[in-house]
C-alpha cells in the first residue's frame, strides 16, 4: 500500500520554487517554449483590438519577457 502512495509524497513547495526561480537552464527553456507561442498568439490577437487593449496586452508581454530575461542571468 505504501508503494502506491509514494508518488503523492512530493514536496510541492520545491516544485513551485523551481518554477518561479529555476535551478537549471532546462526549466527556463521549457518556460520559454511554453510562453513563446502564447506571447505570439496574444500579440496577434491584440493587432485587431483598439489602442488601449493593444497597449495593455503588449505591456503584459513585455513585462513577462523582461522577467524571463532577468531570471536567465542566474
Amino acid at each position: 500500500m505504501g508503494v502506491l502512495l509514494a508518488p503523492l509524497a512530493i514536496d510541492w513547495s520545491d516544485v513551485f520554487l523551481d518554477i518561479v526561480l529555476p535551478k537549471t537552464d532546462r526549466t527556463v527553456g521549457i518556460q520559454w517554449a511554453v510562453l513563446g507561442p502564447i506571447w505570439l498568439l496574444l500579440l496577434g490577437y491584440s493587432w485587431t483590438q483598439d489602442r488601449d487593449i493593444k497597449h495593455f496586452i503588449w505591456g503584459i508581454v513585455v513585462i513577462t519577457f523582461a522577467w524571463f530575461l532577468a531570471r536567465m542571468i542566474h
